[in-house]
């Protein structure tokens, strides 16, 4: 049973939890009260899916945007690595600020709730505490390995995608259909895979008001690969000079595959160099294998 201190201790730690809950709570219900005239059409289409999509950004909305401020004014380590892998790893269109003050919010529930379970296990203030803080950076180091793994995942799956979706929008230009009818067949093909959710992403953009080289720029700082940027500076540039983009996709497409070829040529010819070794490995256990009997038999007499 615990002792009378280590109740006192607790009630408090208790109190402390459910008034930042709460203080949470309204918070998040009085962002959605907040005017939003001076915001730009996009920026409310964005917070509206965001609050749609996402229980977590609806409800501690105007908590996420004060820590979101202050690390914006900061400009950490971390937040420069979230700027960098976010937009890969996440379908959701957070702001790498938004999603460090989320993973923030989270790490201190995970410790409030670990710290209060170790305090009624041990019955110890100090055990209670140091699990408690174990939990916040377990859980925001968890958060960032997974954004980097993810964001790694998706972008080579977008890269594998993307010359089969260039083809297929440059036949589909070439038979007469727009660039944005294109576009909206290979998002209705690729609905689940990385691929379509970006290119999805940039129709979202263009519809609220974003040119289509401003999506398309967005697009390339979202996915960092080259050939997705010789993509999009071809597109723009067709675009600038009037060239009609069927021939620019059909170049593209055609130049993708070339590069997919010689990649694997490369990675057959490094795959030669490297069975050498374990293929002379081999063959010396199968020499001795043979010779083995012969050896034995030279040795005992027999």
């Amino acid at each position: 049973m615990l002792q009378p201190p280590l109740i006192l201790v607790s009630s408090v730690l208790l109190g402390i939890a459910v008034g930042l809950g709460l203080r949470i709570v309204m918070a998040g219900l009085g962002g959605r009260l907040q005017p939003e005239d001076r915001l730009t059409s996009f920026e409310r289409a964005r917070r509206q899916r965001m609050r749609e999509a996402s229980g977590f950004y609806a409800r501690f909305e105007t908590l996420l945007r004060e820590l979101a401020d202050r690390h914006q004014r900061k400009q950490t380590a971390q937040l420069l690595r979230l700027t960098r892998d976010l937009p890969a790893a996440e379908s959701l269109p957070w702001l790498p600020e938004e999603y460090l003050a989320a993973q923030q919010i989270k790490s201190g529930l995970a410790a409030l709730i670990v710290g209060a379970f170790a305090l009624f296990l041990f019955e110890n203030i100090i055990a209670a505490v140091v699990f408690g803080l174990l939990a916040a950076i377990g859980y925001q180091q968890l958060m960032n390995v997974q954004v980097s793994s993810r964001a790694s995942s998706r972008l080579r799956q977008f890269k594998e995608r993307l010359p089969f979706a260039i083809d297929l929008m440059a036949l589909m230009m070439e038979a007469g259909a727009g660039f944005g009818d294109a576009l909206k067949t290979v998002v209705r093909e690729n609905q689940s895979h990385p691929l379509g959710r970006q290119f999805g992403e940039v129709l979202r953009e263009t519809e609220f008001g974003r040119t289509r080289r401003e999506a398309l720029l967005a697009l390339q700082q979202r996915m960092p690969d080259p050939d997705l940027a010789e993509f999009v500076f071809a597109v723009i540039k067709g675009e600038e000079l009037g060239t009609p983009l069927s021939l620019i996709l059909r170049g593209q497409a055609d130049q993708m595959r070339l590069k997919r070829s010689q990649w694997a040529e490369k990675e057959a010819a490094e795959a030669q160099v490297m069975i050498v070794f374990p293929g002379m490995l081999i063959m010396i256990a199968c020499l001795l294998i043979v010779v083995s009997p012969y050896i034995l038999a030279s040795l005992y007499g027999q």
